[in-house]
């Protein structure tokens, strides 16, 4: 994605989506193309409920969304922004980025692409949404609207921190339960979803969202809170601006609101240069 210049958000997804069409680069499954320990964990979520029936799909900001059977060539592009291949730098760049990408064919023309084409196809299906706070910024609209096709809103749970924008439908992950399911906190969404679909195969296989934040909240009762706070992941002054630029279009985003709900996603900052940042990036969102 840093490698496009175009300035006008039509030209440069025409420019992406060219340019994945017809790169001379391999294509592999999307299943075998990701890597990291989110996703080692996220392939495995069908199994959890076995024996039945469900399909993992890949919610890609350069892709859109994606059976993870297809066949995508490697890329670089993400909804998170400050980075070099964010698609872009506010919210509404980002939801219109996924906007596009739902109405673009993709590597698949006869699969659903977007949540709301899921919800369609199959109003009794259960959806289980694993986004990060960037990632339900970019498709909050698509996923509200899938969940109002469904033939009950409680069929669809996002799994990721809450947010404002999908603050109904997420089944909350803090940096609280890393101690009861472990690995790092970059994979701790996977990890909650993995672990309530296993807890539905013992519960009748109940994936209503209300259940599903029941188990979450019975697993934070019985997981001893820390005497102190552990040390978070520190972060550079960009990627604090990063965070800060990622949330400052929030309605009534503060300073006091952000820096707690970094340190709830399990990173740390200074109070003080956390302040200072918020104040640096505020005031030049402010400039003509």
């Amino acid at each position: 994605m840093g490698n496009l210049h175009e300035s006008s958000p039509g030209q440069r997804f025409a420019t992406w989506t060219d340019r994945l069409l017809t790169s001379s680069a391999s294509s592999f499954p999307a299943v075998d193309l990701y890597a990291g320990e989110h996703w080692q964990i996220a392939r495995t979520l069908p199994d959890q409920i076995a024996p039945r029936a469900a399909t993992l799909w890949v919610c890609s900001a350069g892709y859109g969304l994606i059976a993870a059977s297809a066949a995508i060539r490697p890329y670089a592009a993400t909804f998170a922004s400050g980075g070099v291949d964010s698609v872009g730098e506010d919210k509404s760049a980002a939801r219109d980025w996924w906007t596009r990408l739902t109405e673009w064919p993709g590597p698949d023309a006869d699969q659903p692409r977007s949540f709301a084409d899921l919800a369609r196809r199959d109003p009794h299906a259960t959806i289980i949404a694993v986004l990060s706070d960037a990632y339900q910024r970019a498709c909050a609209t698509d996923v509200t609207v899938a969940a109002s096709l469904l033939h009950d809103t409680q069929q669809l749970s996002v799994v990721g921190p809450s947010t404002n924008d999908l603050e109904d439908l997420v089944v909350p992950v803090t940096a609280r339960l890393q101690p009861h399911l472990g690995g790092s906190l970059l994979s701790l969404n996977a990890r909650v979803a993995a672990f309530l679909l296993r807890s539905s195969v013992d519960d009748d296989h109940d994936l209503r969202r209300e259940r599903l934040r029941e188990r979450v909240e019975q697993t934070m009762q019985a997981t001893p809170v820390p005497a102190t706070r552990t040390a978070g992941q520190r972060l550079t002054d960009e990627e604090v601006r990063a965070f800060i630029r990622g949330h400052a279009g929030e309605r009534a985003a503060t300073a006091t609101g952000l820096l707690r709900r970094l340190r709830l996603s399990g990173r740390s900052c200074e109070q003080a240069r956390f302040g200072q940042l918020f104040a640096e990036v505020m005031a030049w969102r402010a400039r003509p």
